[in-house]
C-alpha cells in the first residue's frame, strides 16, 4: 500500500465505526478498533517519513493517475513528513490515553469517528500539494474538531464554546477560499507547484497566461493571512481558542492545542515558500511584517493573560496563543534561520503542550473541577503525574535540557537577527509564562488539601504521560543532532522551490 494515501485509512475506517458500533455493541471493540487505527496511521507515517528522508525529491501521488494541474496529487517533502509523523505520533499515544480517560462515558463511537476524521485532516493538510485540497482538509478537521469540543453536550458551555469556534472558523475558511477563487482566476490553476511555476516564470502543461497577477495576488495573500491567523489563533484573532480548548475534553485539548493550530503556521510557511519571487516579494514583505508585528502583540499579552487566569486548562491554552506567536514571529522573519527555528519549535511545542493538557487532564478527570482551589495539594497523591507536568512546563518554558530550550535557541537567533525587540518579546514573555506554571505547581504541590483525597493514577494515562516526558527530555538532549539530519534537510527541501515543481511534473510519470 502506498503510504501516500495515508489519510484515506483514518477517514474510511472513521466512516465505517458507527456501523459497526451498532452491529458489535463493546465498548472495548471501539477502543480496540481505535487504537489499531491510529496505531495502523502511525506505522504508515513512519514509512513515509523514511522514504521522503530517503528520496531527492518530495515524494508525490496521483489520484487516478491525472496528472497535475489537472487531477488533485499529494506532494510530500521532509516538511511535511516531519508533520505527518508528529501528527500520526501524538494521535496514537492521545488514542491510548482517552481509553480511561472517557472511561464510561456515553458516545465513545461517535467520540473517535470524529476523532479519526481529526486525524485524516491533519495528514491531508500537511500532505496535500493541492490549494484547494488544502481548504478541504481544513473543512475536514475543523468539522471534526467541532464536535469534539462540544463532546460534553450535558454541559451548556462546551456547547457555546464549539459553536463560538464554529463560527469564526468558519469565516477562516470562507476568506481562505475566496482566496482561492482569485488566485485561480488571475493564474489558472490551485496546483501548488503550477502557482509557483507561473510566479517564477518556471513552464508547466497545460498553463493559462497570467491575468492581473500582482493586484489578485495581493488580494488572495491579504485573505489568506486573515484565515491563517485565525487558524494559528494569533491576535487579534485568537479569542475562540481559550474557550474552545478548555471545554474541550482534555485528550481533544492536547490535540487542537499541540497540532490543529499548527495547520495555519503550515500554511503560512508553505504559500511564503512557494510564493516569494522578485516581482511580487514586496507582498510577501508586508505579509511578513504583519506576522512579526501580531506575534510578537500575541506573544506578551497572552503571556501576561495566563498569570490571572484561575482555571488550568484556560492557562495551558493561553500558552498555546503565546507559542503561535513565536511561531509568526519566526515566520515573519523570513530567513532559514527562522524557518529552522519554527520548524523544530513547531515540533518540539506539539509534544510538550500535548503532555502538559493530558498531564493536566489527569488531574481534572480525578477531582472533576478545572479551578485551581479545587486542585489544591493533588499533586502529593498523585507523584507521576505531577513529575510530568513539571517536565512539561520547564519544557515551554524553554530550561534545558528539555527540547523547547533548543528550539528556543534557534528562534533567538533568528530573532536577534532580524530585531533585539523580538528577543525582548521572547524573554519577557517566558518570564510571565514561568510565573503562570510556578503558581499552577505551586497550587498542585504545596498547598495543602481542604481534606483527604483517596485519588489513584491511572496507569495507561501515566504510561503516555511518561512517555511524552522521556520525549521531552530525548528530543532535547539529541536536539544538535536531530537540527542537523532532520530540521536544517527539511528546511533545505522548503525552500528548493524547482524540486518541488520538478516533482509534481513528474508525478505519475513511470
Amino acid at each position: 500500500m502506498n503510504p501516500l494515501i495515508l489519510p484515506a485509512i483514518p477517514m474510511a475506517f472513521a466512516f465505517v465505526l458507527p456501523i459497526l458500533s451498532t452491529i458489535i455493541k463493546s465498548r472495548r471493540f471501539i477502543f480496540g478498533y481505535a487504537l489499531f487505527v491510529t496505531g495502523t496511521a502511525l506505522v504508515m507515517g513512519a514509512e513515509l517519513f523514511r522514504e521522503v528522508y530517503s528520496s531527492e525529491l518530495p515524494l508525490t501521488y496521483s489520484f487516478g493517475g491525472w496528472k497535475a494541474p489537472v487531477g488533485i496529487i499529494y506532494e510530500v517533502d521532509r516538511f511535511g513528513a516531519v508533520m505527518v509523523l508528529v501528527t500520526a505520533s501524538l494521535m496514537f499515544l492521545t488514542a491510548v490515553y482517552s481509553v480511561r480517560y472517557l472511561g464510561r462515558e456515553d458516545g465513545v463511537e461517535w467520540f473517535y469517528t470524529l476523532y479519526l476524521g481529526l486525524e485524516a485532516g491533519l495528514l491531508g493538510i500537511f500532505m496535500t500539494g493541492d490549494a484547494f485540497n488544502l481548504f478541504v482538509m481544513l473543512e475536514v478537521t475543523a468539522i471534526a474538531s467541532y464536535g469534539l469540543v462540544m463532546f460534553y453536550t450535558e454541559d451548556g458551555y462546551p456547547a457555546y464554546s464549539g459553536l463560538r469556534y464554529a463560527i469564526i472558523s468558519s469565516i477562516g475558511t470562507t476568506l481562505y477560499f475566496l482566496a482561492l477563487v482569485l488566485i485561480y482566476r488571475g493564474l489558472g490553476t490551485v496546483n501548488f507547484a503550477d502557482i509557483s511555476a507561473k510566479l517564477h516564470g518556471i513552464g508547466f502543461p497545460i498553463s493559462t497566461p497570467l491575468n492581473g497577477t500582482v493586484p489578485i495576488l495581493a488580494i488572495s495573500m491579504a485573505l489568506i493571512t486573515w484565515a491563517f491567523t485565525i487558524k494559528a489563533a494569533i491576535m487579534p484573532n485568537h479569542f475562540w481558542l481559550p474557550g474552545a480548548h478548555s471545554a474541550a475534553p482534555s485528550p481533544v485539548s492536547a490535540i487542537l492545542s499541540g497540532l490543529v493550530v499548527n495547520a495555519g503556521i503550515y500554511g503560512f510557511m508553505r504559500f511564503l515558500s512557494l510564493t516569494y519571487v522578485p516581482e511580487v516579494s514586496h507582498i510577501g514583505d508586508i505579509m511578513c511584517m504583519l506576522l512579526l508585528i501580531l506575534g510578537a502583540v500575541s506573544a506578551l499579552l497572552s503571556s501576561i493573560a495566563m498569570t490571572v487566569q484561575d482555571d488550568v486548562k484556560r492557562i495551558v491554552a493561553y500558552s498555546t496563543i503565546l507559542n503561535m506567536g513565536y511561531l509568526a514571529m519566526a515566520v515573519g522573519v523570513n530567513s532559514e534561520a527562522g524557518t529552522a527555528g519554527a520548524v523544530f519549535h513547531m515540533v518540539n511545542h506539539a509534544v510538550a503542550k500535548a503532555l502538559l493538557f493530558l498531564a493536566v487532564g489527569v488531574f481534572i478527570h480525578a477531582a472533576g473541577s478545572r479551578k485551581l482551589n479545587e486542585l489544591k495539594g493533588l499533586g502529593k497523591s498523585m507523584p507521576f503525574t505531577t513529575v510530568s507536568l513539571a517536565i512539561a512546563t520547564m519544557s515551554l518554558v524553554g530550561l534545558p535540557p528539555t527540547n523547547v530550550f533548543f528550539s528556543k535557541l534557534l528562534l533567538y537567533r533568528a530573532y536577534v537577527e532580524k530585531s533585539p525587540a523580538l528577543v525582548a518579546v521572547l524573554l519577557i514573555s517566558s518570564l510571565f509564562a514561568l510565573v503562570s506554571y510556578m503558581r499552577m505547581l505551586y497550587w498542585l504541590w504545596i498547598k495543602k488539601p481542604d481534606g483527604e483525597s483517596e485519588v489513584r493514577e491511572s496507569r495507561s494515562m501515566v504510561a503516555v504521560l511518561l512517555m511524552l516526558a522521556l520525549a521531552c527530555l530525548v528530543l532535547g538532549v539529541l536536539s544538535p543532532i536531530l537540527v542537523d539530519r532532520l530540521v536544517n534537510p527539511a528546511v533545505v527541501q522548503l525552500n528548493d522551490v524547482e524540486g518541488y515543481i520538478r516533482a509534481a511534473l513528474t508525478a505519475g510519470v513511470k
